[in-house]
């Protein structure tokens, strides 16, 4: 049983960084190029704040064609993340843990991590979400965003949930992640799991578009993403 469970993470894995062309039909392995360009980049750098819920999307992945729905991940930012706040982390946390000035946490294939804003946005559609107080209850409200950090840490070094299993929390998908960081006010944006098809088989679980199809605030979404766009994406 390990031994499959391997197998399946592994062909997972290598099915998230391939690029499949319809015409002529062929498949490249992780070819680079993307539409979220420097000057989104810089748009995004200027307007983000820490708790902030990241999402994206690829053109022509085959992960995309996966994962219900227009975007195909989802990540945390964080802000300002210093060497200090490492304390208390166990040595396989500290392989993940990065120190910067603007940083993202989300869970891939490798598992959670940090990264900079900068790696993050290279990608082909982005949009940046935001908590609305007005929207939460008052319970909600008391959750601030280093309650949101402190889940972070605690998080970081899990194994990716490639089983996608929502009432485990031991590894974490993407969604997963920022699910368990931003618990104590997600529900209040109409954010919970629904029952879904990845790959033929039905999940329990929480897509990229369930963000941002909710009561969240749209901040910034790179030009990329147009009219079309927006109707896949069904806002």
């Amino acid at each position: 049983m390990a031994l499959l469970e391997k197998l399946y993470n592994g062909f997972i894995k290598f099915f998230g960084d391939i690029k499949v062309y319809k015409f002529p039909m062929f498949l490249l392995y992780d070819p680079g190029g993307y539409k979220v360009k420097g000057e989104d980049i810089r748009q995004v750098i200027k307007t983000v704040q820490p708790g902030d819920i990241f999402l994206r999307g690829y053109v022509n992945y085959l992960d995309g064609y996966i994962i219900p729905g227009f975007f195909s991940h989802a990540g945390l930012y964080l802000g300002e993340v210093k060497e200090s706040d490492a304390a208390g982390l166990n040595p396989d946390q500290l392989d993940d843990f990065r120190t910067g000035d603007q940083m993202v946490v989300h869970s891939m294939a490798e598992g959670v991590f940090m990264e900079d804003v900068i790696n993050f946005c290279r990608c082909d559609y982005m949009m940046v979400l935001r908590r609305n107080p007005a929207q939460e209850s008052e319970e909600s409200r008391k959750t601030t965003f280093q309650d949101v950090y402190k889940i972070a840490l605690t998080d970081l070094g899990k194994s990716y949930d490639f089983k996608f299993d929502f009432q485990d929390f031991h590894n974490l998908s993407c969604t997963e992640l920022v699910f368990d960081c931003c618990k104590g006010f997600i529900r209040d944006y109409g954010i919970d799991v629904k029952t879904r098809r990845v790959m033929f088989i039905k999940k329990h679980l929480i897509t990229p578009d369930d963000f941002a199809n909710s009561k969240l605030d749209i901040v910034w979404k790179s030009k990329s993403i147009g009219e079309k766009q927006m109707k896949k994406i069904k806002i």
